[in-house]
């Protein structure tokens, strides 16, 4: 009798509404247990001659079942989160999978058979990218400690589980003390200098928690409402303390949710590690499949753009100064800097800003990015209409070429409750090819964190809206537009961090195109257009005050930089903190501030890796330059940006890509010198 399990049936997309509890573990188990025959079968039949297809594509195709089921999981656990049965079963299937892929990991006979393959005549024949993918494989094989002694094997593998529990600790400490904190308000007052919008989803927060009046909850998009547009400044100040002291010592329940001990143990953990690999510390292991070659350079990178910034800080500190006194603050505490920049904004530029987001409504928005990249990159992407979805919210864009789909894009763009306060791109399927020459089409999931619709109005977006958009976008279309039919060359999820953030810095460089805001804005009610004198002022507000928030990003790149590679120099977790603020001493920051403990970005997979944003961002900078040059709509410019980034997924050097796209090499400036 053919099992019935939605888990275990062929699917085109993902048969989201079949799917429930009992179906998880059962399904995870046959998977693996099907997928350890496989390797066992590879490994009997590929030991004198191993071949591409019998190897590499049979392995591939049982890895891709194995974690799409999972991503499924994962996906349908945004939305679970009050199941526990569900939680149950989805914990049991992690775990199931995880100790399969440290299994196979450690596989030394299946390790040597990708070596044979890679050391045989018909190797020497490959294209180059197939010589990519196989070296990438054997790579992770190392990464994974297949070369250590069994003893050490083992300790690595308990390393790895003690890891991932920290990790998923640290997570749920972080998630626990924001729903611990709230703020009910009921005299309309304090809310001054928030908008209509923003005020009517907190009233509906406070009626679906069964109360009457506004409620305020931790998460980002009340936070920058807050830190930016609230008038009362004991307020903004009662909710900057709470933000920063989430999941510490000073937060709420911190006998159960302090992540300091976490934190501690954490990177302790992963600087043995490293050093168990044969790495001086976790950023070297950290480098080894990414496009900067040493902690030296990153940290002479950090360092560069930390002078570059300086001067602008500088002056935007002076004007803030004298702005704030002229409003009576004699002395600027850091939950005043972000609305005093906004006023400051206001004031100087006409009101620019006010009511802009009602130009950018989300369904209007969506619309036009689609058709801006079906001319960019010759494409079509449709909306699909009727569909099986986690959540009633959730939209489906089918992208296609000459008449055929070649991807899709899920769109979840709402924060929930329930869900991560961050916007990210997962991965539910990775282009790659079968040994028939099938295609599995790739299948990329754009999740956002932007307020809901209420019922006076739509989600409108603000700048910092539409900037996520769009480099979300940007991801999804770098997963669904590749060519290559490698499944760890083509997904996004493959990429190293300071190459996965290029294409989403890239595409936010439109949101600050003068030409492009004034064919994208229209708004929301009577179809008005943006006029070029409001667009540009817009963007010189935008780009007003804006040094505090640069510097923020590459403080925080430093401390995580310092903190994985000076792991055992007898500092602590707020020691190395204060170093780093002492290095950019123009900062202010409160004295009790426990930024760490909440900085999810340390547990998420950008450990060790926050500087690539930065990083990327140069790099999307230089990119931009040709659009500016060419025309931002122009798509000749579009396809061959698609051809030297998009198409041929992870098989060459991103420095090499840009420079065949530009015309004209790099400056080698750009990333500074490569020693301390």
């Amino acid at each position: 009798m053919p099992d019935t399990n939605p888990l275990l049936q062929h699917w085109s997309l993902p048969p989201w509404s079949d799917i429930r509890a009992e179906h998880l573990l059962p399904a995870i188990n046959v998977i693996v247990a099907e997928n350890q025959q496989i390797i066992a079968q590879v490994i009997a039949s590929q030991t004198e001659h191993p071949n591409w297809d019998d190897l590499v594509v049979a392995i591939d195709s049982a890895d891709a079942r194995l974690t799409e089921a999972v991503g499924i999981i994962d996906t349908l656990s945004k939305v679970k989160s009050d199941d526990a049965d569900w939680l149950r079963e989805s914990a049991l299937c992690s775990h199931a999978a995880g100790q399969y892929i440290d299994d196979k990991t450690a596989n030394l006979e299946l390790y040597r058979t990708y070596q044979r393959l890679a050391q045989s005549a018909v190797a020497a024949s490959f294209d180059d990218q197939r010589k990519a993918s196989l070296a990438k494989i054997l790579r992770s094989f190392r990464l994974s400690g297949i070369e250590l002694q069994p003893a050490q094997q083992q300790k690595l593998a308990r390393l790895n589980r003690d890891i991932r529990n920290l990790e998923q600790l640290f997570q749920s400490n972080l998630e626990l003390a924001n729903a611990a904190w709230s703020k009910r308000i009921n005299d309309i007052t304090l809310l001054q200098g928030l908008s209509v919008e923003v005020q009517a989803r907190l009233a509906l927060k406070a009626k679906t928690a069964g109360y009457s009046g506004w409620l305020l909850t931790l998460d980002q998009n009340t936070y920058r409402q807050i830190m930016t547009h609230a008038q009362n400044r004991a307020l903004r100040e009662e909710y900057f303390t709470a933000w920063i002291n989430r999941a510490s010592d000073r937060g709420p329940q911190a006998e159960k949710l302090d992540n300091d001990p976490v934190l501690s143990v954490l990177v302790a953990l992963r600087h043995e590690k490293a050093q168990l690999l044969g790495f001086e510390n976790f950023v070297e292991l950290r480098l080894a499949n990414r496009m900067a070659t040493s902690p030296a350079q990153v940290s002479a990178f950090i360092r560069q753009q930390i002078v570059l910034n300086t001067p602008h800080l500088l002056s935007d500190t002076q004007g803030l100064k004298a702005f704030a006194l002229t409003l009576g603050y004699a002395d600027i505490q850091p939950w005043d800097e972000e609305f005093l920049a906004e006023q400051l904004r206001l004031q100087q530029l006409n009101g620019a800003l006010k009511g802009l987001r009602q130009y950018f409504s989300l369904d209007d928005t969506l619309r036009k990015l689609c058709r801006f990249c079906e001319h960019l990159f010759g494409i079509t992407i449709v909306e699909q209409t009727t569909l099986s979805h986690w959540h009633d919210s959730v939209r489906l864009l089918d992208v296609s070429e000459h008449g055929q789909v070649i991807g899709h894009i899920y769109v979840d763009p709402f924060h929930r409750e329930d869900a991560t306060d961050f916007a990210f791109t997962s991965v539910l399927r990775i282009r790659s090819i079968n040994a028939e020459g099938r295609p599995a089409l790739p299948i990329a999931c754009l999740n956002c964190n932007f307020p809901p619709a209420t019922e006076a109005h739509p989600c409108l977006l603000s700048h910092e809206n539409l900037r996520v958009l769009f480099h979300e976008f940007g991801h999804c279309l770098q997963h669904v537009l590749t060519r290559s039919p490698h499944r760890n060359l083509a997904g996004i999820s493959q990429l190293g961090r300071d190459t996965a953030e290029f294409a989403g810095q890239l595409f936010e460089h439109w949101c600050q195109s003068p030409d492009f805001l004034l064919w994208l804005g229209a708004h929301y009610q009577s179809g008005e257009r943006l006029t070029e004198a409001r667009v540009n002022t817009a963007l010189a507000a935008l780009g007003a005050q804006t040094s505090r928030s640069t510097t923020l990003l590459l403080l925080t790149a430093l401390f995580d930089l310092e903190l994985h590679r000076s792991h055992g120099d007898g500092r602590s977790i707020e020691q190395v903190f204060e170093d780093v603020q002492r290095e950019m001493p123009h900062l202010r920051l409160s004295g009790y501030h426990r930024f760490a403990f909440g900085f999810d970005y340390l547990v998420t997979g950008y450990e060790a890796s926050v500087y690539a944003y930065k990083w990327s961002g140069v790099l999307a900078t230089e990119a931009f330059k040709r659009f500016q040059r060419d025309g931002v709509f122009n798509p000749q410019a579009g396809r061959a940006f698609r051809e030297a980034f998009f198409a041929p997924g992870d098989s060459g050097s991103l420095l090499t890509a840009l420079e065949a796209f530009l015309g004209q090499p790099v400056d080698t400036q750009l990333f500074a010198a490569t020693t301390d």
